[in-house]
């Protein structure tokens, strides 16, 4: 009977650095890995602010945390490798159906955007921008985006093919030389975008009276191997919305350009979205976001 007993004492002695192991990873601190450009993707402060305050808010279940911003401009395809794997990114924002929706990831399905999104307004150089009281269709206006931009299946699943330049930036040189009429952006981020180029683009105007909309909600999508962030990115946004803190956040970002933009007085023009199922697209009045 003794060898038992020492065998078991033996391989209670073995088990103790491996449990102390466990303990010292669990309490270091959980990386979060996105994309973030530093100023070049200031338009997204909200996005942001808000990653920042899911984390926070959730530091006394899940303890301390670090980011990894990654600064590189990969193609959402490429994103969606990326987060699939885990190593590079871990965490980002996309709308339900795209490439990086179907990647490898947990999504969390709160619209963080509250459809603000989907509601575009143009930016456009007046000199070669046509009568807006005269567009009875989308195709009669030259729209561009961004190359890979998940907006472009949208445009053309509507029989509307946009110019594509390879960075957001490029996009105002081209408005310059007048190669388009209308860059559609989110009314989350035109006027912001508008302010920050005015200086360098100084025609750059905001179009008063037309709408494009479609259904574009916006999730939080974190790689199937952090499932831990999952949970805690998901925790945090019920306790950010149980106490208030998100539509706070939220207006505190968005209300004051809500409102300049005027979006209940513009002419609307509704998109179908491939993304999500056809029933019911385009078919309710607008939810103005206040």
């Amino acid at each position: 009977m003794k060898y038992p007993l020492l065998l078991l004492f033996t391989l209670q002695l073995l088990a103790l650095p491996t449990a102390a192991t466990e303990t010292t990873a669990a309490h270091a601190p959980m990386v979060v890995r996105y994309y973030d450009r530093g100023a070049k993707d200031a338009r997204h402060a909200y996005k942001f602010e808000l990653i920042g305050k899911i984390l926070e808010t959730t530091r006394a279940e899940y303890g301390d945390y670090s980011l990894a911003r990654f600064s590189d401009e990969p193609s959402a395809k490429r994103q969606a490798l990326l987060i699939s794997e885990g190593k590079i990114l871990n965490l980002l924002w996309a709308s339900p159906g795209t490439v990086i929706a179907r990647a490898d990831v947990i999504t969390i399905p709160v619209d963080i955007l509250k459809g603000l999104l989907g509601y575009r307004i143009c930016l456009i150089n007046p000199a070669n921008f046509p009568d807006s009281e005269k567009q009875i269709s989308l195709n009669q206006l030259q729209i561009a985006q961004g190359l890979n931009w998940a907006d472009n299946e949208i445009y053309k699943h509507n029989d509307i093919y946009p110019k594509q330049a390879p960075t957001f930036e490029a996009l105002f040189e081209m408005l310059a030389a007048k190669r388009f009429e209308c860059l559609p952006l989110g009314a989350d981020e035109v006027m912001y975008t508008w302010r920050d180029q005015k200086t360098k683009f100084p025609f750059l105007a905001v179009e008063p009276n037309l709408l494009i909309y479609y259904d574009y909600p916006i999730y939080l999508h974190v790689s199937k191997q952090f499932p831990v962030l999952a949970q805690r990115v998901e925790l945090g946004l019920k306790k950010l919305q149980q106490s208030g803190e998100f539509d706070r956040l939220f207006k505190q970002h968005h209300a004051a350009d809500i409102a300049l933009l005027q979006l209940q007085q513009r002419k609307v023009f509704c998109l179908k979205s491939p993304y999500l199922p056809e029933k019911g697209q385009c078919e309710k009045p607008l939810d103005f976001p206040q």
